[in-house]
């Protein structure tokens, strides 16, 4: 009688056992939408094995951050509590009194914000917009020459080029003559980017952190990126936005000609101590995570409260923070949080709140379930609703999804125009009262992948700064009507169609 045990029918098993065991878990404990857990258990059942490990790598579902981040975190919001406290009281109180300058029509959406997002309300002084890469690289690098103290860079991508290396030449100059900089970098978006070029940094004094460094032992971290665009000089000056720092955005690549436009926003006031601490946060949750030290017995070093105090002061308070005459909350989100959302709910909520006209500028458009119902009800309640998104693009699989999506959003009655080129910005303006500026795409990866940050400006003069930008993007723009997508050939609408399918985790 034979009973040798036949390996790779065991190991068969074992995968198909594995395989059904997620696809149960999908189907009864997952809670996220139908699309998106439908679209897995095709891949679990089309792919036995390789959907396995695209499941354990793509879902989101096997990572919450590290521990040196959660400690910190936990660390900055206790040292920031006595001001949340004393904005909940005044914000829940009967008589609930905001700034002057801020409408009563945003008390429910500033008071969402300090309540699931911790984003307390704070002031800018006279934020500036850039349109393009050339004037923000042109204004950044004067900054950072005139930089006293210290320079803090955070970016998905840094890439050794033209206008790479010329940034990367000034921070070296600046370490040198002992100003504080530090530089993180995401280590999958600067992939192409040699690590020597940021050894330079620290060779001459600075510090260059990668995100998240991509290890064989570390795969749960490969789909958790760092999107976030900031820099902070001094204290003093901030820029977030769109642009990363590459010779593209600045339409100078020899290797990409796309007509590439983008927004970037730079602010002062104390909104740069609100932007400077998430930095931090993150600076120093990679630093704890590469040296693998026990953050709890640093934290304090890393986070001096008095530091922070202009901040974070324990008689804080709406009424104090009148360092600027614009109000912001500063959304921070990524898979690290509980609530990974809290941007997607507040940009939702601007839309369903809005009552003539919302204008989004997004370089990928392939919403989840829930916003674009929030686009659909509001274009069915008579609002109107333009999206400006790329006729050119960098992906081939996002135009495929972005035009399907873009086609069902025009049989619903929102407007969709198509920018002669790239459009990189990341833009919502609603009836120009309030808007938003930062680096969250409208698709599943931003919403509850990646690490974003967004700015929101309760103030109708800058918010129609931003509509007149967008105005005229809209002029070299065309708008296409249904016929545009409905008579494309069959086959590529059913390539469409499979990757809008596939959309959640594009």
């Amino acid at each position: 009688m034979n009973t040798s045990i036949n390996i790779p029918s065991l190991i068969q098993l074992i995968i198909s056992v594995i395989d059904y065991a997620f696809i149960f878990f999908i189907l009864f404990f997952e809670r996220k939408e139908a699309t998106r857990r439908f679209a897995w258990i095709m891949i679990l059942a089309f792919l036995p094995g390789v959907g396995i490990i695209l499941y354990v790598l793509f879902s989101g579902n096997f990572f919450a951050g590290n521990r040196s981040m959660k400690e910190i975190n936990k660390y900055v919001h206790n040292l920031a509590e006595p001001l949340f406290d004393e904005q909940r009281k005044l914000l829940n109180s009967p008589d609930a009194q905001l700034p002057p300058a801020v409408s009563k029509e945003f008390h429910p959406l500033i008071t969402m914000n300090l309540e699931r997002g911790n984003c307390p309300l704070i002031a800018t002084d006279k934020p500036e917009l850039f349109a393009s890469g050339e004037d923000f690289f042109e204004d950044l690098c004067t900054n950072l020459e005139q930089a006293k103290t210290s320079i803090c860079m955070e970016y998905f991508i840094f890439h050794k080029d033209k206008i790479g290396k010329r940034i990367m030449d000034i921070l070296c100059r600046k370490a040198k003559e002992g100003i504080d900089v530090k530089l993180i970098y995401d280590d999958f978006g600067s992939i192409l980017t040699p690590t020597r070029f940021f050894r330079k940094l620290n060779q001459c004094g600075g510090r260059a952190r990668p995100f998240y460094q991509i290890r064989l032992g570390l795969p749960l971290t490969l789909n958790h990126r760092n999107h976030r665009k900031l820099t902070v000089i001094d204290s003093q000056i901030a820029y977030t936005g769109g642009i990363n720092i590459g010779d593209e955005y600045a339409n100078r690549a020899k290797h990409r000609k796309l007509n590439w436009r983008d927004t970037v926003v730079r602010l002062t006031g104390d909104i740069v101590y609100d932007l400077q601490s998430r930095f931090l946060i993150d600076w120093y949750s990679m630093d704890a995570w590469h040296r693998h030290s026990k953050t709890e017995r640093k934290i304090e070093k890393y986070f001096p409260k008095e530091r922070f105090g202009d901040i974070y002061k324990k008689h804080g308070g709406i009424d104090l923070l009148s360092h600027g005459n614009i109000y912001t909350q500063v959304l921070n989100a990524g898979p690290d949080d509980e609530h990974k959302g809290k941007i997607e709910d507040a940009l939702i909520r601007m839309i369903m709140g809005a009552k003539k006209r919302v204008c989004i500028e997004t370089p990928y458009f392939t919403p989840d379930e829930q916003f674009y119902t929030a686009l659909k009800i509001a274009a069915y309640t008579g609002v109107k609703v333009d999206i400006i998104i790329p006729s050119e693009w960098d992906k081939f699989f996002m135009k495929a999804a972005s035009s399907e999506f873009a086609r069902q959003a025009l049989h619903d009655g929102i407007n969709i125009y198509l920018y002669p080129g790239f459009i990189h910005s990341k833009l919502l303006v609603a009836d120009q009262k309030i808007c938003t500026v930062g680096t969250t795409n409208i698709d599943n990866r931003s919403f509850t992948l990646h690490f974003e940050q967004n700015v929101i400006f309760y103030d109708k003069g800058f918010s129609q700064k931003c509509q007149q930008m967008f105005d005229k993007d809209l002029t070299v723009s065309t708008a296409p009507d249904t016929r545009y997508y409905d008579k494309k050939n069959i086959f590529f609408r059913a390539f469409w169609s499979f990757c809008k399918l596939f959309s959640p985790f594009m």
